[in-house]
């Protein structure tokens, strides 16, 4: 079965069986639930795949775009330190991981206290970054505020009282300019699939 485009609302949604799919949208809007249609993920991954490799040139244009804009406001904020934001970012998952898995299920979720944070040789070993560059790095993050080194020596972000990290906090500003560039990104790639089509 062929995966189709149809528009609404102003959304380009995919899904092998729109109909059904939208119906029970708009009757979950109804209800006071959003929620879209079902999609076939690993045939859209593969439908978006295809369809940018088509179109190299805007595809690379759009993600270039994204990725550059993304690394200047950064290595702006660290000084030039993009080791530094890696190291964040990776520490930063294993709690967004965490989160993710709550609003999921609705209820905080059961974590021992080793799932919340990861080693320095394993961040050397996920990053590239040799392993007394990654503690240097580490300890200017600690020196911040923003992460904390548990007995076990590994590393976790750190959450303050009102559940908000201290690096969130002061990334605010880049984190705004972050979901703006991914909403562009995420829009013109729609368009670029959304052309295919027509």
């Amino acid at each position: 079965m062929e995966l189709t485009i149809h528009q609404t609302a102003g959304r380009g949604l995919w899904s092998p069986d729109f109909p059904a799919a939208a119906q029970a949208h708009r009757e979950d809007i109804a209800m006071g639930q959003s929620r879209r249609p079902r999609v076939d993920r690993k045939r859209r991954t593969e439908f978006l795949a295809d369809r940018f490799a088509d179109d190299f040139v805007a595809y690379q244009y759009c993600f270039v775009e994204f990725f550059t804009g993304q690394l200047v406001d950064l290595s702006r904020f660290f000084r030039g330190d993009l080791q530094q934001m890696l190291l964040l970012s990776i520490i930063g998952q294993v709690l967004l991981k965490v989160r993710k898995a709550e609003q999921a299920g609705g209820e905080a979720v059961s974590i021992s206290p080793g799932q919340m944070s990861i080693a320095a040789s394993r961040l050397a070993d996920l990053t590239g970054i040799p392993r007394q560059t990654v503690r240097r790095k580490l300890a200017l993050l600690e020196k911040r505020g923003w992460i904390t080194q548990e007995p076990d020596g590994s590393w976790r972000i750190v959450v303050g009282e009102d559940g908000t990290a201290p690096a969130r906090r002061e990334l605010a500003e880049q984190d705004e300019s972050a979901r703006l560039r991914v909403a562009k990104l995420v829009s013109d790639l729609e368009k670029l699939a959304d052309d295919a089509r027509r």
